[in-house]
Order: C-alpha cells, then structure tokens, then sequence
C-alpha cells in the first residue's frame, strides 16, 4: 500500500465511547491493541492505563470489552505487539510502555507538584496475563529532554521495524505545561534507532519534531506520534497539542508523511480526528494506536478522548474509527 491510498481512504466513525474509565481513576487512555488471529483464544486484546497502572481487555467482536484488570502497575501509554516471527500461544508479546516511580500518576492530582521522572521500559509474556521483569530502553539521557521545572520524561514509545538491523524507536520527551488543564504534555518527538528490538538505542542529537517550528499557530506540545511504514515512505499520526482561536488547550491527531522516517512534514491540512463540538470528545482527541487487518481489509484506529479540560471536569474513554481499504 502506499501513501496516497492511506490517504484517501474514508473513515468511518467515531465510535463510543467503547471503555470507561475503572472505578476511582479520571482516564482511561493510550490504547494499543491486537487483533483476534494473534491470540490463541480468538480474542481481541487491547492495553490501556488509568491512574492506576496498565489495564488490560479483551473483547470478542472489538467492541464490547472486558476490563481484567492492571497487568503493570507504575506504567502509562503502552504499545503492545506480538514479536515479529510468533505464533499466538507459542511466542511472546512486547509491551513498550513509560515507567514512572510507584504512585506518580495519581500524586499529580494533588495540589503541589513533584518534578516528573520516567523512562521507556520493556515486558514480555506468552499469555498476555503474567510479564516479566522490566528492562529499559531509553532514558531521558540528552539535555532538550527535560525541563528545568517541569521534569525529566521519555514516553509514547512506537517501536517499527525499518530494515533487517534498523529498528526505530519513536517517542516523546520533555513536557509542555498546559495551563487550562493543569497537568503536563509531551513537547518533543524523538527518534533512537537499534540493530536489534531490544536494543541498545541510541537517540538522534536533535527532536524530530518541534513544536516551536510548526506550521501550526499556537502549538503547544509535540503529543505523541505513531508510525506506519508504507511502499513509498512513511505515515505519522501525531496528537498535538494546540491552542484554539478562543486560547484554548485542544487536541487532534493529524497525520505526517516523511521520505525517510525522520524528517516530517504535514500531509494534509485538517486533522483526521478532532474534538467534537459536544459529547465525550469534545475538549482533547489524544493518542491512538492504527492498524491494517488483512482478513477483513480495514484500518482500525483506536483512541482516547476528553470532554472537560481540569481533572475534576473531564474523563478519558476510548472508542475507535474505521476505514476499508
């Protein structure tokens, strides 16, 4: 497939919200998901985080799902996979996923604020359910990667295989305080690339995207970007975060095309999915997880989204869209 069919497909949606958020947590977000061919009993699996940790679901049609609970706990904004050369049941699974120090997430909710601290981290398990020890993979090692006040932060990870010994980690670094919601945002993306998928990675010197350099007034943060490889080049779905012309904080992913998976530039206009003017979209559209399904021919892109900005106002759900190819 090549960029211009990506481009020119008709989604459908959105649907939901599918998932709320647990009991006691405000969100439910980042959703990376697996189709129903690569697990043993037939399931869709999703992975999501509240405030608690890192949930995992499993649905049968990929709409109505079940919440079996925090998988990984002091972890948010997994990506989770199938190892490349698996066979469900019989190879592991990766989670990807940024790992903060025990109780982190919540304590943000309190008024005085703790100077952020996380890494990108790694698990593996066979059935979904039970994961192995964490190894790290990218630390917040260069110095545009944390902010004097603010923190130190790498997250959103995006693992993609570009070549037989080039794997390329995509993710976010630094943060943008996003003073209508009172809580931090991902200000840069970055790249570090690797012979092999567990590493050792190492991080372009520079971002690869800025927010001060983009073409969009009022950006306020770099979001997340997830990354598809195409016969042509390459497709970033990237959330920014922006002010409105009201001076607002907004969200919606837009979609990037790049030659060479490392310099990117717009590649249309709008973005694909924005907040609604009501609903449970209607404040932030965030990050989202997309997918090519061959048994069916469709692209399925999970997301989550707001409805309020402050804490105490909105909640996170996630619901999907859809596009046949």
């Amino acid at each position: 497939m090549k960029i211009a069919d990506f481009l020119g497909l008709e989604w459908e949606g959105p649907e939901g919200p599918l998932i709320e958020p647990p009991r006691f947590s405000p969100v439910i977000a980042d959703p990376s998901f697996l189709f129903p061919e690569e697990d043993s009993r037939g399931e869709w699996n999703l992975l999501a985080h509240s405030a608690w940790g890192i949930h995992r679901y499993s649905s049968r049609d990929g709409l109505a799902w079940a919440d079996w609970g925090v998988v990984v706990r002091n972890g948010m904004r997994p990506y989770l996979r199938l190892l490349e050369g698996g066979r469900p049941g019989q190879a592991d699974y990766s989670v990807l996923y940024e790992a903060y120090p025990s109780l982190a997430l919540p304590l943000t909710a309190l008024p005085i604020k703790r100077a952020w601290k996380s890494q990108i981290a790694a698990r593996t398990s066979r059935d979904l359910v039970t994961w192995s020890a964490p190894t790290v993979l990218a630390r917040p090692e260069l110095a545009w990667m944390a902010d004097p006040a603010l923190g130190s932060s790498v997250s959103n990870p995006c693992l993609v295989k570009a070549g037989p010994e080039d794997w390329r980690l995509y993710y976010s670094a630094s943060l943008s305080w996003i003073e209508d919601c009172g809580f931090c945002e991902p200000r840069y993306l970055a790249l570090a690339q690797a012979r092999h998928p567990e590493g050792p990675f190492t991080p372009l010197p520079a971002p690869i995207v800025d927010p001060s350099r983009d073409s969009l007034p009022g950006v306020l943060g770099g979001g997340s970007i997830k990354v598809l490889p195409f016969e042509d080049g390459w497709i970033g779905l990237q959330n920014k975060i922006y002010r409105d012309p009201q001076g607002q904080s907004r969200s919606a992913i837009f979609v990037l095309r790049s030659e060479d998976g490392i310099a990117w530039v717009p590649a249309r206009p709008l973005p694909l999915l924005a907040p609604a003017i009501s609903g449970w979209t209607s404040s932030h559209v965030y990050a989202c997880d997309c997918r090519f399904r061959e048994k069916d021919g469709t692209w399925y892109l999970y997301f989550n989204a707001r409805d309020g900005w402050r804490l105490r106002e909105g909640r996170e759900r996630i619901g999907r869209i859809l596009a046949r190819a």
